[in-house]
């Protein structure tokens, strides 16, 4: 297949039988099939046990050896669409052809989009990202422009390699980590990490004119899963697309509940005092989320420990 293929015809897939089944791992490529393994956003250490197991027994065995059913993907819109999407991806010059891909399908039936990495040969060169509505690749786009070279200070982040608007769709090419599995960043110096994030992202977002003059900018979905170390050097930060203002402290709060949610305790039980605007900020959008999303209960513990950071009831 080429960069204006289409995947769906004669190219299978496995749908692995672990997490949530969103992760489409390519059944006939060996680099292919890690690279889809890689796409797991494990937390904890036996989930991240597993992946690796998984890692190294298709790196011996092939993708043959993944639990799951076999299927094959049909694109949203048809291969029509699709054939015209991929050829305007191939041509961008950061991106080139493409002859494969491993599917990222967003969990929560809230969100819709997809994302898929881009493979030649099996080996990642591009991380492919769709939607319908522009804005959040707008807010990605703008935040990743804050770091032209793909660094800051303590962390990189992913370089972006294309973007347009083809055949209805809204897309956004950005750099693809290294295709292994990658490992939560645990006991991480925050502070200096959102200092620079401020600084660069406050010159890089507009700022609207209902925003108190006391907020500051923030990444938006600061996760123990989205600030991960893949091999040696620095972390990378993923998942821009909630990039906006916020009071002092989101980041800090937020990365602190969703830790305490995940493994049972923030990382440092001490940062999130005195942050109580932030963690009311974050009570009100966590209420906002849908019940009926499969990580509904993840959702309602977050709400119990945001409450318990001085969060009043929403």
């Amino acid at each position: 297949m080429t960069g204006t293929g289409h995947p769906g015809s004669g190219y299978a897939f496995v749908r692995p039988r672990m997490g949530t089944g969103n992760v489409l791992i390519p059944a006939r490529s060996r680099r292919g099939a890690l690279a889809g393994v890689s796409l797991f956003t494990r937390s904890k250490p036996a989930a991240l046990a597993a992946q690796w197991a998984l890692y190294g027994a298709v790196a011996v065995c092939g993708p043959r050896i993944v639990p799951g059913p076999r299927v094959r993907w049909e694109p949203p819109g048809g291969a029509e669409r699709w054939r015209a999407l991929a050829e305007h991806v191939g041509s961008c010059g950061g991106v080139g052809p493409f002859d494969g891909l491993a599917l990222y399908e967003r969990p929560q039936a809230s969100r819709t989009g997809l994302a898929a990495v881009l493979l030649r040969g099996g080996r990642p060169v591009g991380f492919l990202k769709l939607r319908d509505d522009p804005g959040e690749l707008d807010r990605e786009e703008r935040a990743l422009s804050a770091f032209p070279d793909g660094r800051a200070d303590g962390f990189r982040v992913p370089r972006v390699l294309g973007r347009g608007d083809t055949a209805g769709w809204h897309w956004m090419v950005i750099e693809a980590m290294p295709p292994r599995p990658a490992r939560p960043v645990r006991g991480i110096a925050l502070e200096p990490l959102l200092a620079d994030l401020q600084r660069r992202l406050g010159a890089a977002l507009p700022r609207p004119t209902e925003v108190p003059d006391h907020w500051v900018a923030m990444h938006g979905d600061l996760t123990a899963w989205n600030l991960r170390r893949c091999g040696r050097g620095l972390p990378w930060l993923i998942d821009w697309e909630d990039a906006s203002w916020a009071p002092p402290g989101a980041d800090l709060v937020y990365y602190e509940a969703t830790n305490t949610v995940v493994f049972g305790g923030p990382s440092d039980p001490a940062a999130v005092r005195g942050h109580e605007e932030a963690a009311e900020f974050w009570l009100k959008r966590v209420a906002l989320r849908s019940d009926g999303d499969h990580d509904a209960p993840f959702t309602v513990k977050l709400g119990e420990v945001l409450r318990s950071m001085g969060a009043p009831a929403v």
